[in-house]
């Protein structure tokens, strides 16, 4: 095992075998019950916020200490016994969380804290609810049933998410079917000896075949064998899921597992949920169908759901003169990291310095993060950019470490994405950036207490400042300094910037309405009676414009609400609706260093010190407004 750390407080991610994994959780969890028994053992009357508040602040660094490497390494470490490990530690990690939350003593302790700050209040209700939410007034048999399952949810949480990133499926292709795709893609894919490309389902794979494969029926294929990759087990798992979530909220009297879960979200209960998604939903399939329409015109027929990307692509092309794969030169990928760094130092007043350490695959890159005004050390910054066998397949961020300004903790996230190594198209340019605004929002945290650090904030609010960076992926002021980073790439003027903004408000209509679908499938799985997932997903899709795909199983791959985003997909338009306003604090200059000094300042650092709510409106000066967001769905 390789930890490093500096006189700058720079902490590494440990490079763990399989057996250092196992003992690194033993101990973690050996050393959690040891600091937990002895808070239980103050006496009530002694109870303070440094024996209570800060020996819990530090009891949850040790633990994270030990289980933030390994919760990133279950998802990008490239050997099987490392991820197999780490799961049976994840769960019991889970299993711990719960036994301490069930802790009368710990409770009354708690309970009975003074707080003198802000942060100690702020902490001490949280915790209060992560009691309440665990079952410790609870009736003994009532409480057990609560730990039986939270640590069953956590096993098929982690069974479900490995059958999809270690799904072996390949398909092949036959020249005729890859008529359409670019040289590089077909270049690049493997290929048998009868010539036929050989294709899983990593992100450089399906996303440009289903963009650019002329062969509809070769489209459906991939379509809807990338909708079973979570093979016939995640539907069962799903299921269970569902089931096992009614339980927990029957256990708690209250009728569905989203009144359970909204309490502590930013809109408080479902039917503040149930209002937003009807709200939505009108404007939303309005702008679908005219979307639609618009392909079907141009097709000459109906649109399939594997249609869509393909015509939609064609159409950009022919309207807008965009062409996605020729967007690579422009957007090459190397180049384009730089840049991304770039406009995020100018921004927020920082710079990134890599460093070479250990790292799990030879791809990864480390960066320490310094605030470029003082030099100060503020963290660290892993990046695992390219796709491989076995590791997570999707783009996202961990926060491995959080910060705590009390035990002067420097924090590290990881960004970890599936990008095509030579060039990215401007929609993986704008999830690049979505991913490392959840990153900044890591690192630039400043809280006091490990709790409160970076994206720990209320789940309908954590996707805001990552869906307000993808702007600047869209916007001249920031678009132009590529060339700073890639002086021989073709220039990005004002013309390509209008022609991206038009060609992206195509087909908005689209989008949002699978997002609207998502979010309102995954509230009808939360709710008061929830039917069979698949059955609830068939008949769901099948009333939206494009229907539903015989033979496809989406439920199995919506690994989002089989783990912490359960009653909790809305949270991707509700987010939107304030990304969309906090951008009308920078006007009409992105690249704004004041402006983004604010940012940094009132959002980023404050993690999840105050309420979102409070952290938005004090930024804009104002109550949030939905106006953009409505423009944006309209295609306005």
């Amino acid at each position: 095992m390789t930890v490093l750390t500096n006189s700058s407080q720079r902490a590494l991610i440990p490079v763990l075998d399989a057996a250092e994994v196992r003992e690194t959780a033993r101990l973690a969890i050996e050393d959690g019950r040891r600091r937990m028994a002895s808070i239980a053992s103050i006496p009530v009357s002694e109870a303070t916020p440094e024996n209570v508040l800060n020996a819990w602040d530090d009891a949850a660094i040790a633990l994270e200490d030990a289980y933030g490497p390994i919760s990133l390494l279950n998802s990008v470490h490239p050997d099987g016994d490392v991820r197999d490990t780490a799961d049976t530690a994840l769960i019991e990690e889970h299993v711990f969380m719960t036994e301490i939350f069930q802790n009368e003593a710990l409770y009354e302790r708690v309970a009975a804290v003074h707080p003198e700050t802000a942060a100690q209040r702020q902490l001490k209700k949280d915790l209060l609810e992560a009691f309440e939410d665990s079952g410790v007034a609870l009736a003994p048999e009532k409480r057990a049933r609560f730990r039986e399952i939270s640590e069953k949810l956590a096993e098929l949480a982690q069974e479900f998410a490995k059958n999809i990133r270690e799904n072996k499926t390949r398909l092949r292709f036959t020249p005729h079917e890859c008529n359409g795709l670019p040289m590089s893609y077909m270049e690049r894919v493997p290929k048998d000896d009868d010539g036929n490309i050989v294709v899983g389902f990593d992100y450089p794979d399906y996303v440009p075949f289903m963009m650019n494969a002329i062969d509809g029926e070769a489209r459906k294929r991939y379509y809807i064998a990338n909708l079973n990759r979570g093979t016939e087990r995640n539907a069962e798992i799903m299921d269970e899921i569902v089931r096992l979530r009614k339980e927990t909220a029957d256990l708690y009297g209250v009728p569905s597992f989203a009144h359970y879960v909204t309490k502590r979200r930013m809109v408080e209960n479902p039917e503040t949920v149930q209002r937003f998604l009807d709200e939505v939903k009108v404007v939303v399939t309005e702008a679908e169908v005219r979307d639609l329409a618009q392909l079907a015109a141009f097709k000459g027929g109906p649109i399939e759901r594997w249609d869509a990307s393909f015509y939609r692509e064609r159409l950009r092309e022919q309207r807008y003169a965009v062409d996605q794969e020729e967007l690579r030169k422009y957007f090459p990928t190397a180049p384009t990291i730089r840049w991304m760094l770039g406009i995020s130092e100018r921004l927020y007043g920082i710079r990134f310095e890599e460093t070479p350490v250990p790292t799990w695959h030879e791809d990864v890159r480390y960066l320490d993060v310094l605030d470029a005004a003082s030099g100060e050390f503020i963290g660290g910054i892993y990046l695992d950019l390219y796709p491989r066998d076995d590791k997570y397949k999707h783009a996202a961020a961990w926060p491995v470490r959080g910060v705590s300004r009390r035990a002067g903790r420097k924090p590290i996230s990881a960004l970890v994405t599936n990008c095509n190594r030579v060039g990215l198209t401007h929609s993986e340019v704008e999830t690049l950036l979505h991913e490392f605004g959840h990153v900044l929002h890591g690192v630039l945290s400043s809280t006091e207490y490990n709790q409160h650090s970076g994206t720990s904030v209320e789940r309908d609010f954590v996707e805001a400042p990552s869906q307000m960076y993808e702007e600047w992926a869209i916007r001249m002021e920031s678009l132009a300094l590529i060339r700073e980073h890639c002086s021989e790439c073709p220039a990005v003027d004002e013309s390509l910037v209008a022609r991206l903004k038009a060609s992206r408000k195509f087909g908005a209509g689209i989008d949002y309405g699978r997002q609207h679908l998502y979010a309102a499938f995954d509230m009808a799985l939360a709710g008061e009676n929830p039917g069979p997932s698949l059955e609830v997903w068939k008949e769901m899709e099948s009333q939206t414009p494009m229907g539903h795909v015989e033979g496809s199983s989406f439920p199995g791959t919506f690994e989002h609400i089989a783990s912490g985003y359960a009653a909790g997909y809305y949270g991707y338009m509700w987010a939107k609706v304030i990304a969309l306003d906090l951008l009308s604090a920078f006007d009409k200059d992105l690249m704004s260093a004041e402006t983004g000094g604010r940012f940094r300042e009132l959002i980023l650092s404050r993690g999840s010190e105050e309420p979102a709510r409070e952290l938005v409106e004090r930024f804009l000066g104002r109550p949030v407004s939905s106006e953009a967001f409505f423009r944006e769905i309209q295609g306005e």
